[in-house]
């Protein structure tokens, strides 16, 4: 009989462990929302030198909701602006790029999957390992005071794979970093929030 409770109680308490683990949370998960905003670095272009008179950094944001433990899906949009002074036959000439781009994202996230092929450690309730596609639209339009007109305005398809991963700081707040072709640039950073 002593036998029985030990085995029942060992099973019970094994089984409440195993649950108590299992809903501890990751940092990526089924069913989450997860918002990123931040800005892109390595802005194709003419350059952030020379005849720049201005900028704005390009800033992007995109809203994921978790399909599975490791997929997920989000729309995405970003916006940058850069301005030039420069002179034309003696008078000084100012033009503008405006580029808005929007799009869709999908993520698979393999934090688990690296730690079970490669009897890795990483913490899974603070890091997210994932890859993301994305596929979208990007109008840019150009002005300039000159009747010259250089450039017309145009939208092209981007699309562009992404290597990312995100470090919670506390349950619901955390930075990211990704690399690859993103909405602006060739490195994206910034702030990431869950609930």
């Amino acid at each position: 009989m002593k036998n029985i409770k030990s085995i029942l109680t060992t099973g019970l308490l094994s089984l409440f462990l195993l649950t108590a683990i299992q809903a501890q949370d990751k940092a990526y998960q089924e069913g989450e929302k997860v918002l990123n905003v931040g800005m892109s670095l390595g802005y194709y272009g003419y350059g952030y030198f020379g005849n720049r008179s201005g900028f704005t950094v390009p800033l992007n944001a995109a809203l994921e909701s978790g399909i599975t433990d490791q997929i997920s899906v989000a729309p995405y949009a970003a916006h940058a602006r850069s301005s030039y002074k420069y002179d034309v036959g003696g008078a000084e000439t100012k033009s503008a790029w405006t580029f808005v781009a929007v799009g869709a994202r999908g993520s698979f996230h393999y934090t688990e999957l690296f730690n079970a092929l490669t009897d890795g450690d990483l913490n899974e309730e603070k890091i997210d390992l994932y890859v993301s596609l994305l596929l979208g639209l990007e109008f840019r339009s150009y002005n300039d005071d000159s009747d010259l007109d250089y450039y017309g305005n145009d939208t092209v398809v981007r699309l562009g794979p992404n290597l990312g991963v995100r470090y919670l700081l506390s349950q619901n707040l955390g930075v990211y970093l990704e690399g690859g072709r993103g909405t602006f640039g060739w490195l994206n950073f910034g702030v990431t929030a869950r609930f």
